[in-house]
């Protein structure tokens, strides 16, 4: 899976998501601050999906996990848990680097029903 690239500022970037119910949701990302892979060892990254954009109680919750190497991270609910019913929901990340949290992206989650043809 290729790492996407998104230049992200404290606004936070809009990012649709489709995803497949009962199916893995994951997503690698990178982070880097001036050309330079960020040192994300103290930051604290939380990743949720919502029934809405303004709905502050989570339905799913990401398990975060930094990589050893710099700037690199994935967020992934387990099959067994990607369990929402088809429609569309509200998905938001944030960081914390020490100073306070900040937006990473959000957007529309789209979780569509898993079928076999």
């Amino acid at each position: 899976m290729s790492v996407p690239t998104l230049n992200i500022d404290d606004l936070g970037a809009y990012v649709s998501w489709h995803v497949r119910a009962n199916c893995i949701w994951r997503a690698d990302f990178e982070s880097t601050a001036d050309g330079d892979l960020e040192d994300l060892t103290t930051a604290t990254i939380r990743a949720r999906v919502t029934a809405s954009s303004s709905s502050t109680t989570a339905l799913k919750t990401f398990t975060v996990t930094k990589s050893t190497r710099l700037g690199q991270w994935n967020i992934t609910v387990a099959d067994t848990n990607a369990t929402l019913a088809a429609g569309t929901y509200w998905w938001a990340m944030e960081i914390d680097t020490g100073a306070g949290d900040e937006p990473l992206m959000s957007g529309e989650f789209i979780v569509e029903p898993w079928v076999v043809a």
